[in-house]
């Protein structure tokens, strides 16, 4: 598991572009949580006629939803977005988490990695959290270990 803090200055840049722009698109969306004046939980699971898809919305077709809760309530105090990719990382890999706070005018991340069969080595987690390393770099996202 990895534990990642964005870089204080790059914070409100970073929101905006995480509700206007497309660099989470290809990720799956499991849960959405926005507390402002109130809280609003999304469910991203998809209903049964949807469900054959992918089991789970993208983000592409959630953020202006999102974006349209934030933009219409009080500046939120908290806003957490659980993520998925389904993009092979490990031959291992049952489910792939990307999990981001907002909270206190700061945003962290953390990784998880749920296994297909019970292993005991770390080759999967060691490799999703190179991969979301990686993913931040390309996207020019300034991130800290958090300690």
């Amino acid at each position: 598991m990895l534990a990642l803090e964005l870089d204080k200055a790059e914070v409100k840049g970073f929101m905006g572009k995480l509700l206007r722009e497309g660099m989470f698109d290809g990720f799956e969306v499991r849960t959405v949580e926005i507390a402002a004046k109130t809280r609003v939980t999304i469910d991203g699971k998809l209903e049964a006629e949807e469900n054959e898809k992918t089991g789970f919305a993208m983000w592409e077709e959630t953020r202006p939803l999102v974006y349209e809760i934030i933009k219409l309530s009080a500046k939120p105090r908290l806003v957490k977005i659980v993520f998925s990719w389904k993009g092979e990382i490990h031959t291992n890999a049952a489910a792939l988490f990307l999990n981001l706070v907002y909270e206190n005018d700061s945003v962290t991340f953390t990784t998880a990695a749920a296994q297909k069969e019970f292993v005991l080595d770390k080759s999967l987690d060691i490799a999703w959290d190179e991969w979301v390393r990686g993913f931040f770099a390309k996207t020019g996202v300034s991130v800290i270990d958090r300690e």
